[in-house]
């Protein structure tokens, strides 16, 4: 009975009035809303409701369908969906569900389209999630995420949902567009909106003046990416060159589409012939093409992009950078830094990530001039569209305002603020939605990039706590805890010590047992402060401080062996951990991708073993600095043999190792190969060390000394594989990257080994 009607229900705004005896299609002569449609139940009913939906669109002429799957979105996959247009879009949730998948495949639904979503049977679905980011020992008995969107969709009654024994399909009068926004369209020629048309007048202005500095920003669906093809377009055909970069070549295909008559000489170079979209006047195509321009589409990692500073050799007249957000920040700092004129564009409140986080970093550091500038006004549906407003308030959590009534707070003393704040420290199944509200938007705004499948991970993940600050029921400050560490790590803590294995989860737990090379750090107990958030206006007022210490007085009286933190490395944020009472016991040596800053792990240890752990991790960090090798300490010196030991073994990396071998090497520098032998035999000369760690080093030590090259190899801190190279091609030697690299060390290293055996 249910299936009858779908094809009735979906069809309805495309076959106007053919239908005598339906009441859905009768007298339908106004515009529609897009439509949400769940789909629920057994496999068997599911496949014949899709069957049905691709039945109806191969039927009706010139209805386009898409239909996804988890797998088919999976990864940087997921974006290539940008740009595309169609009137009915699937996405079958039955195997997983990811927010963000749902939300990159609504955005491709146009005008009068339908969102379908093909789901478990709804009363079961919250109890058999599959999810992907369930820490080693943890398990999901019960999703919050999607019990919470099961009932976002059953009280949304412009949402329709069909069952194997219901049909909530409701009358297309519910989706009518209301006359306003049917009278605020947009009749121009070239632009869509009035909104379009002054942000490119901005542009070209700028332009003009030989100053463009911008960065645009709007939401899905605002036509930011038909803006860009319309301005670079008519740069073009006044003869300028442009380059344009995205992180994936399909994401631009939008800004492509609006550029006219070209000819493609391959795929990342386009010399346009010629093009006059604002009067739509075409000449010959035999008509001269001297004065024309081009664009040139390159990776962000390409050095086209640094190279245009040079007055005498300006390649191109424009950089412009589609999707910045999902760049690294570095990345886009140093392309404009290094172009006279660009533009940044970045999509916001999207699957991509909120993007206030990006904002938020990026705008302080904008050379003076710049100008920002939005687009609000919705292209591909309507103003107030039902599916835009769900997916908002639902999985970005955009229902309340982090910058809501505090302005009497601003100028509250901080001392008098914080004595009247209220502390908790609790699981989210225990935060209400008002307060749920305000905790994400805060994280949002305080990180680089946080997608809605970052908020399914914080409500689902069992090993997470919220801690929150709160001025009567206003939430000023947010901190997520991750629980680490413990008995769940037991069997496997061998394996993380050693190198040989990586459970999901447990990140300061892991790294700390990693560092140290000891099975034992990774069976204490550990809080680690994952994120904190502080509202803007009482920032720098000492509520951040106050947030972590009330978390560490928690973590003491529940007998929490250590709390920990890992961040991205600055000297504000150093100090800002050392004060709070944390050591910093290592420094990453690889930047994060997105934000291009080095991590950094902090440790306040809250019992004796911990203590220790700390002490000797201290003193590893600080023997890569000046001590010379006979002085440092046993403990230090063993792990440094067991972590070459496991290196050798094919466990370590050779980035894990790297810092020891610089040390190595530069002992090597030092004593001649006849002095390092002795050393071996004189074991008063580094006190205190038992003779056989003393031995160890030293044969090591012997070794790097005996192969110059291997001296000359790690005399750098860092693997620089350019460097390298060139080093092993001096000693006759040829290597393609780090892993023949890895293998040449690991070969030379094996004799000092094999004279322990």
């Amino acid at each position: 009975m249910a299936l009858n009607q779908l094809r009735e229900w979906l069809l309805a705004p495309y076959t106007k009035n053919k239908c005598e005896n339906s009441s859905h299609l009768s007298d339908i002569n106004y515009p529609v809303h897009r439509r949400m449609l769940i789909i629920s139940g057994n496999d068997t009913f599911c496949e014949a409701a899709l069957s049905i939906i691709q039945t109806s669109a191969d039927e009706t002429e010139s209805l386009s369908l898409a239909t996804f799957t988890s797998t088919e979105l999976k990864g940087k996959r997921r974006k290539k969906v940008l740009g595309s247009e169609y009137d009915i879009a699937s996405l079958d949730c039955r195997d997983s569900f990811k927010p963000g998948d749902a939300m990159a495949v609504a955005g491709i639904v146009k005008h009068q389209g339908c969102l379908v979503l093909i789901c478990p049977e709804l009363e079961q679905w919250s109890s058999n999630a599959s999810v992907s980011f369930l820490s080693e020992g943890f398990t999901l008995t019960h999703s919050r995420y999607l019990a919470r969107f099961i009932e976002c969709l059953r009280t949304n009654a412009d949402i329709a949902i069909l069952t194997e024994s219901t049909a909530r399909l409701p009358d297309l009068s519910t989706y009518r567009v209301e006359k306003p926004s049917l009278e605020n369209a947009y009749r121009g020629s070239l632009f869509r909106s009035k909104e379009q048309e002054c942000v490119y007048g901005r542009l070209y202005q700028s332009y003009s003046l030989n100053k463009l500095n911008a960065l645009v920003t709007a939401p899905r669906g605002r036509g930011k990416s038909s803006l860009l093809g319309i301005f670079i377009d008519s740069l073009v055909r006044k003869g300028k060159n442009v380059l344009l970069t995205s992180e994936q070549y399909e994401n631009v295909a939008n800004v492509m589409s609006q550029l006219h008559q070209f000819d493609v000489t391959n795929k990342t170079d386009y010399q346009f012939h010629h093009t006059d979209s604002i009067n739509k006047e075409q000449r010959s195509v035999d008509a001269p093409r001297a004065c024309l321009g081009s664009v040139k589409w390159v990776p962000p990692d390409s050095e086209l992009l640094h190279t245009q500073n040079s007055k005498n050799n300006t390649t191109f007249d424009l950089v412009v950078v589609d999707e910045a957000a999902s760049m690294p920040l570095p990345v886009v700092n140093r392309i404009i830094t290094t172009n006279p004129q660009w533009i940044l564009s970045t999509t916001l409140q999207g699957y991509e990530g909120s993007g206030n986080g990006f904002i938020h970093k990026l705008i302080p550091n904008l050379p003076n001039g710049s100008i920002h500038l939005t687009l609000s006004t919705p292209l591909r549906w309507f103003e107030n569209d039902p599916i835009e407003a769900f997916f908002k308030s639902t999985c970005l959590f955009e229902g309340g305002n982090v910058n809501n009534i505090i302005t009497n707070i601003e100028s509250e003393n901080s001392v008098e603020l914080l004595e009247r704040s209220n502390f908790c420290l609790r699981s989210f199944e225990d935060v209400n939605e008002s307060t749920l509200q305000q905790i994400m938007s805060l994280l949002a705004l305080a990180h680089y990039q946080t997608t809605p499948d970052d908020f399914m991970r914080l409500l689902d993940s069992p090993d997470i706590m919220v801690a929150t600050l709160k001025l009567g029921t206003l939430v000023v400050a947010a901190a997520i805890i991750n629980i680490e560490g413990g008995i769940k790590l037991t069997h496997v803590s061998t394996g993380i010590a050693s190198g040989r294995r990586r459970p999901k989860g447990h990140l300061a737990a892991q790294r700390l047992t990693l560092l140290s090379a000891d099975p034992k750090a990774a069976t204490h107990k550990y809080w680690r402060i994952n994120r904190i958030a502080v509202h803007p206006k009482l920032q720098g007022r000492g509520v951040g401080s106050y947030v972590v210490n009330k978390v560490v007085s928690e973590a003491r009286e529940q007998l929490i062996d250590a709390t920990c933190t890992s961040y991205g490395t600055t000297l504000k944020l150093d100090n800002f951990w050392t004060q709070n009472g944390f050591d910093i016991v290592d420094y990453g040596r690889k930047p994060n991708k997105a934000s291009g800053e080095t991590s950094a792990l902090a440790v306040l240890p809250l019992s004796p073993k911990t203590t220790e752990l700390v002490t000797n991790l201290k003193s590893l960090k600080a023997s890569f600095d000046g001590a010379n090798v006979n002085e440092l300490s046993k403990t230090v010196l063993d792990i440094y043999v067991t972590k070459l030991a496991q290196f050798i073994q094919g466990y370590r990396t050779l980035d894990d190792v790297w810092p020891i071998l610089h040390k190595l090497s530069k002992e090597a520098q030092s004593v001649s190969q006849i002095e390092t032998q002795s050393h071996a035999r004189d074991c008063s000369n580094m006190p205190g060390i038992a003779g056989d760690t003393q031995e160890k080093v030293a044969l090591l030590i012997n070794v790097i000394n005996k192969k110059s090259y291997l001296t000359a190899l790690f005399s750098h801190s860092n693997i620089e594989m350019k460097r390298v190279k060139g080093v092993l091609s001096n000693n006759g030697m040829s290597v393609n990257g780090l892993k023949e690299t890895t293998s040449i060390v690991r070969t030379e290293l094996c004799a000092a080994f094999d004279q322990f055996q």
